[in-house]
C-alpha cells in the first residue's frame, strides 16, 4: 500500500455480515479508480490462516485485536475503499479512528434481508457456523441489535435493500460527489 499524497481519505464500508460490503466495495473502488482492500482478506494474508482458523484457534478477541491493528496500519496510506469486518465498529476506539482518516459509510440492510443472505453462507461465517436452525435467527437479530448503534454513527447511511450492487454504487457515487470526494 502506498502513502497518501492528496487530501482524500479512505472510504470505509461498514455494516453487518452479509450486507454487501465486499461486493459493493470492489465495484465502488473500480468506479473511483481507487484500490480496494478487504480487511478479512488482508488479515488472512498477514496471518497465513483463514478467519475461521483464527476464530477457532485464537478466539474472537484475538481476531478483533488483529482488525484494530489493521485499521491503525491504514492511517497515512494511499486512500482506498476498505471493506471492514462487521464487528470492528463495536471495538472501543475503532469508530473514532475511522472518522479521523476516512469517510465512514454504513450499508444499512434489514434483518430479513440479512437472514436470507446469511442462511446460504452460514458455514462460511465463524460466528454462525455452529448455530442450529432454531438458534440462527435469534442470534443474528441479537447481534445486529448490539451493533446497529455503532453502524449508525457513520457519515453516510445507505439503504441497501432494493438495489443491485451497481445501483447502490451509482447512488454512493452521487453522494460522494455531493461531499466533493
Amino acid at each position: 500500500m502506498e502513502e497518501r499524497k492528496d487530501g482524500k481519505q479512505h472510504i470505509f464500508l461498514i455494516g453487518f455480515m452479509g450486507s454487501g460490503k465486499s461486493t459493493v466495495g470492489e465495484l465502488l473502488a473500480e468506479r473511483l479508480s481507487l484500490p480496494f482492500i478487504d480487511s478479512d482478506r488482508e488479515i488472512e494474508k498477514s496471518e497465513g490462516k483463514s478467519i475461521d482458523e483464527i476464530f477457532s484457534r485464537e478466539g474472537e478477541k484475538a481476531f478483533r485485536d488483529m482488525e484494530l491493528n489493521f485499521l491503525v496500519e491504514l492511517k497515512g496510506l494511499k486512500p482506498s475503499v476498505v471493506s471492514l469486518g462487521g464487528g470492528l465498529p463495536a471495538i472501543n476506539g475503532a469508530l473514532e479512528l475511522m472518522h479521523q482518516f476516512g469517510l465512514v459509510i454504513y450499508l444499512n440492510t434489514s434483518l430479513l434481508t440479512l437472514i436470507q443472505r446469511l442462511k446460504n453462507e452460514k458455514d462460511l461465517r465463524p460466528l454462525l457456523k455452529d448455530l442450529s436452525d432454531a438458534e440462527f435467527h435469534p442470534f443474528v437479530e441479537d447481534l445486529l441489535s448490539q451493533r446497529v448503534h455503532f453502524y449508525k454513527q457513520a457519515k453516510l447511511i445507505m439503504p441497501n435493500e432494493r438495489n443491485s450492487p451497481i445501483e447502490l454504487v451509482d447512488k454512493l457515487t452521487k453522494e460522494l460527489n455531493k461531499l466533493n470526494y
